[in-house]
């Protein structure tokens, strides 16, 4: 039979066996070649033939892969079956045009192998370069869930990415877009991207940070994609792409990234899986230890993309040559026993397998059948891979809510408001060992849109990138909260974060449940805000700016510390700070020493004591700062001083910057940075607020700051010069403002940037 079919101009493939059989073929086949033609409704094809190639590519031995021999054919028709004529794509000239006003805005890609390689360090513009450097959280395991919770990945796949609202100067918007409050949850963030090189905006790169995530950029080839041999491309022996990535990394500060291989391995490069793999081995040392690379499960080591759903020979060599793999979504309980005995077998740990989850199965407006995400109950336990397409869906899947109505064909969302993600991932203590810092800023601010014709119309400007770690504040499922109201009258203690112009956290407490216990609810209610873990030996200091409100009552408040005794891992609330209603209190008149001889503070809260009497809200407590710092670290000698108007351009493209500098402290500049955070851009500053005329204009993370039209419209009236001052928020909670200087209103005239 086999001599019977030979056909001319042939090449041999051989393959590892698979399931299945086909009596009488021998192992080795002349396949005809027919690669790289394209199926379409026009082609006229020996149907015969075709089949015949289809089943050599997929037979090995005396086996057949008939799951492979139907995938090829699906990939091979999908022209033929799906008639739905694709967008025009943007010119070449469009692109590099849209590009380079993007790079203004301080979001950055590559669209094609040409741009990469021209790449070098010297593009990089201070505005697109993270400032927030990653804290490091601590690894010793405190808490009781740590070590037997999973690792969480989240994939940022969010309406094509690279949107105003996450640049340097964005618009305000009529409502909320994504943003991830539950990053405590989060081990590494991907910014996903239908670019060549997706490198991570700087605003999610400074937020993951400061949450002790890491953020991974994508490097994506898609069918579409051009001269995919170029990825293997060396220089003096070294892989040119592995170089200039690793650059990239490092250069614009974000943790290293995704490898996704969408498109089959070129015919004329036999030896591709092992230059692949040892191109992921090379990108990986040229990380460096701190910084990670995940391999999508797409292409396999046949060469053809065929998503394996787990761990099998066809994605094992490139999954351990890199950090660990994210798998395709389809995966069932079998492939998730599959993977495990491949990982067993290959002495790989399960920790470096995520299993992904797509948001984007809800969406039924897409061409041909509904997408489906595994598993179909459920829906964590292990390590998860989650793209986060919808912003609504975090709300299910993170805390077992329910999502909004007008959601068509909602996913299995029943599983998870009994199975939240927050029940099986870890929550990692906030800050790092000697340093924790939150304003309960949000990702979106409301204000009064001034340019409205509506009165008190409410707009929310953007502020990503200074976006602070945020409480879990419903540690438990939906269904628990409701419960709650259902059993005997109890009081509740919760909190909300509030929505107005200046960020905090408000109090409440109430009377919640239908029926009266025989016994009187007597001990203090807390409400665990933060997990920690920092030493108590008096090194360090808890401040805080709050406010307790006058509830005219029996119910009191405080503050809590919670430490761990190392030794016998017993928990005691042993520092409790009862605050008298009705005050004010800045963040310097509440200190509260971290001194203990139990070992590590781990827990940091508010509690109430005393019968609220209602069942209505009753606000007890607003609080606008929390920072735990070393004691007496009281930096004075931090300058901004230079302030001037710059403009910077490329091709034609002008925008003029307010640009300052900053003058070190010579008392602390070796200390600070072993016991605060230091970044290798600002050094000891978090950010900074620009005012002009006395009044702020904007934030920046950076030492510059784009200026925009609106920016100096409501100067029309100033004759002489602009008053421009520069205030630097150091870590902790300092500022320091520059002396005024006075900037020619002209210079701020001409070829300001668009606000973004």
């Amino acid at each position: 039979m086999a001599n019977a079919l030979t056909q001319p101009s042939a090449a041999v493939i051989e393959q590892e066996p698979h399931c299945g059989s086909l009596k009488g073929w021998g192992r080795k086949f002349p396949v005809p070649d027919l690669q790289g033609t394209r199926l379409n409704s026009n082609t006229s094809w020996d149907w015969d033939q075709l089949l015949y190639q289809l089943i050599v590519n997929c037979q090995s031995g005396n086996s057949l892969d008939w799951r492979r021999i139907g995938h090829r054919i699906g990939k091979g028709l999908k022209d033929v079956l799906d008639p739905h004529p694709t967008n025009p794509s943007p010119s070449p000239e469009e692109r590099k045009d849209q590009r380079i006003r993007d790079s203004f805005k301080g979001l950055v890609y590559f669209d094609n192998f040409n741009e990469v390689e021209a790449w070098s360090e010297s593009d990089i513009d201070p505005i697109q370069q993270a400032n927030q450097p990653l804290l490091f959280r601590h690894s010793s395991q405190v808490h009781d869930d740590i070590g037997s919770k999973t690792k969480l990945i989240l994939c940022h796949d969010y309406k094509g990415g690279y949107h105003d609202y996450e640049s340097v100067r964005p618009d305000p918007l009529s409502t909320e877009l994504y943003s991830c409050k539950y990053l405590q949850f989060v081990d590494t963030f991907i910014y996903f991207s239908h670019k060549l090189v997706c490198v991570p905006p700087p605003s999610w790169s400074n937020v993951l940070h400061r949450n002790g995530s890491k953020i991974l950029g994508t490097f994506l080839i898609e069918p579409q994609t051009d001269d995919v041999e170029r990825l293997l491309l060396k220089r003096n022996g070294k892989y040119l792409l592995a170089s200039r990535l690793a650059e990239m990394a490092t250069g614009y500060g974000f943790d290293g990234w995704l490898l996704n291989v969408e498109k089959d391995a070129p015919e004329n490069y036999p030896r591709w899986s092992q230059e692949l793999t040892a191109f992921i081995l090379e990108l990986r040392g040229n990380l460096g230890e701190d910084k990670a690379v995940i391999w999508y499960d797409a292409l396999t080591v046949e060469g053809d993309v065929y998503y394996q759903n787990g761990l099998t020979l066809s994605n094992r060599l490139y999954a351990m040559a890199a950090d660990g793999i994210f798998t395709n979504y389809k995966w069932t309980d079998k492939h998730l026993a599959a993977t495990k005995a491949s990982a067993t077998a290959a002495g790989m740990p399960s920790s470096k397998i995520f299993f992904g989850i797509d948001v984007w199965a809800q969406n039924t407006n897409m061409p041909g059948p509904p997408r489906v995400t595994y598993p179909a109950e459920g829906g964590g336990g292990t390590n998860t891979g989650l793209n986060s397409a919808w912003a609504f869906k975090e709300r299910a899947e993170y805390r077992g809510t329910s999502q909004p109505k007008y959601v068509d064909r909602p996913h299995h969302t029943y599983f998870y408001k009994r199975n939240p993600i927050v029940q099986y991932a870890h929550e990692y203590p906030a800050g790092s060992a000697n340093f924790f810092e939150t304003t309960f800023t949000q990702a979106f601010r409301p204000q009064i849109d001034t340019k409205s014709k509506e009165k008190q119309t409410v707009v929310y400007l953007p502020c990503v990138g200074s976006q602070d770690p945020l409480p879990n504040l419903l540690p438990f499922s939906a269904r628990d909260w409701e419960e709650v109201h259902k059993g005997p009258i109890t009081r509740v203690l919760y909190a909300e974060l509030g929505m107005g112009p200046n960020p905090s956290l408000t109090v409440f407490t109430k009377l919640a449940g239908c029926y009266e216990e025989a016994e009187e609810q007597s001990d203090p209610v807390p409400l665990r805000l933060f997990k920690l873990n920092m030493p108590c030996d008096g090194s360090l200091e808890a401040r805080f700016d709050l406010e307790v409100k006058d509830t005219s009552g029996g119910t009191d408040c405080g503050i809590y510390l919670t430490y761990m005794d190392t030794s016998s891992q017993s928990l005691l609330i042993d520092e409790r700070c009862k605050i008298s209603p009705g005050k004010h209190y800045g963040n310097a008149a509440i200190q509260i020493p971290i001194h203990h001889s139990a070992g590590r503070l781990v827990e940091l809260g508010i509690f109430s004591d005393g019968d609220p009497g209602v069942s209505n809200p009753l606000s007890l407590m607003e609080v606008s700062r929390v920072v735990i710092k070393p004691r007496g670290l009281l930096p004075k000698n931090f300058k901004i001083q230079n302030i001037r108007v710059c403009i910077r351009s490329r091709d034609k493209i002008q925008q003029r910057r307010i640009v300052w500098n900053w003058v070190k402290d010579p008392l602390w500049e070796q200390r600070w940075p072993e016991l605060m955070p230091w970044s290798r851009t600002t050094g000891p500053f978090r950010s900074f607020t620009v005012h002009m005329g006395g009044e702020a204009v904007g934030e920046a993370h950076c030492l510059e700051m784009p200026i925009t039209e609106e920016d100096v419209q409501h100067l029309d009236g100033v004759t002489d010069g602009i008053k421009v001052q520069v205030e630097g928020h150091l870590f902790g909670g300092d500022s320091i403002r520059s002396p005024a200087v006075t900037v020619p209103k002209a210079e701020f005239e001409h070829g300001c940037g668009n606000r973004g």
